[in-house]
């Protein structure tokens, strides 16, 4: 995965940035570990993180995402932290930067959990999701765009085989599974406001006791099939999500929300497997942890909707 350099930014320029908001500057801010792929972060004080994007149009676009979903978002009643600072003059950083509330926990993701003794967290995750998918076009400052449409899953299956991932035993194989989860999904659904990147990296917990705080990062927001929230997280934890947010609605021709979400999990596993190994991205960027995943699911005998939908 090539990615273009982060913005260089002295610290003289971070404490300047601090200074001109008001933030606190009785220490230097610093950067914390890399854990995403489009922003750098800073810790500044105790109690704000400033973001600042590589310096590129996708990430940069990406920021003002952020910046047109998070006030919508929170007046939803979605915990995430408020958006304190969206900074856009350039005169500090050849970029735009943000700045939020900090919140005070760790990412889901650090404490590698398997699913179930997440189940709470997930559930939780999956009723702000269902908050998400209730905001309309009304809501929001600014129109958002449209999440980006993928190729079609048994035509990524044919490339894989032409490429050597596996044979074409293989392959027929798995568009015929393929096919028979595409005729369940026939009806088309409404378009709702996503999150886009509700992956374990992204969602803040307290530790002990095992608790939600809150979901960050919204620079893959945009309109698309409220199923596809439900990817970049392990396909064992999506059964808790889809119970939390049917807490509050069910999802749109909701009998299929379990069959659209599997083709979305094969569709970015399949699409991605050309990365090959990937040290030191999260688990959502790991297209074979994705698939291996999508085995150890089956594998365990999920019931209900899921039964219906297994290889």
């Amino acid at each position: 995965m090539r990615l273009p350099d982060f913005t260089t930014v002295p610290t003289e320029v971070l404490q300047a940035i601090a200074s001109r908001h008001g933030l606190d500057r009785d220490r230097p801010p610093f950067q914390l570990p890399e854990t995403g792929i489009y922003n750098a972060v800073y810790l500044v004080g105790d109690h704000h993180v400033l973001r600042i994007p590589r310096n590129h149009p996708k990430h940069i676009e990406a920021l003002y995402r952020e910046a047109i979903i998070v006030p919508a978002a929170r007046q939803a009643g979605v915990r995430t932290p408020p958006l304190i600072v969206f900074d856009d003059t350039c005169e500090l950083v050849s970029v735009p930067y943000v700045i939020y509330e900090r919140v005070h926990g760790d990412t889901l993701a650090s404490l590698e959990l398997e699913p179930l003794p997440a189940a709470e967290v997930w559930r939780d995750l999956g009723r702000d999701l269902a908050r998400v998918h209730g905001v309309t076009a009304g809501d929001l400052v600014a129109p958002l765009t449209s999440q980006k449409a993928l190729p079609d899953p048994r035509e990524l299956v044919e490339l894989r085989s032409s490429d050597g991932w596996f044979t074409s035993s293989e392959a027929q194989w798995l568009v015929a599974w393929l096919d028979r989860i595409a005729l369940i999904m026939v009806t088309p659904v409404a378009s709702r406001v996503l999150h886009g990147d509700s992956q374990a990296t992204n969602v803040m917990v307290n530790a002990n006791p095992l608790s939600y705080l809150a979901v960050i990062d919204w620079g893959s927001a945009g309109w698309g099939d409220a199923a596809d929230d439900f990817a970049g997280v392990p396909l064992r934890a999506v059964p808790f999500m889809l119970q939390g947010h049917r807490d509050l609605a069910t999802l749109d021709d909701d009998d299929s929300a379990e069959a659209r979400i599997l083709w979305r999990h094969l569709q970015l596993g399949l699409l991605t497997l050309p990365r090959g190994a990937v040290p030191g991205r999260s688990w959502a960027e790991r297209p074979l942890a994705m698939l291996l995943e999508i085995l150890r699911f089956f594998l365990a005998d999920p019931g209900g909707h899921w039964a219906h939908l297994a290889p």
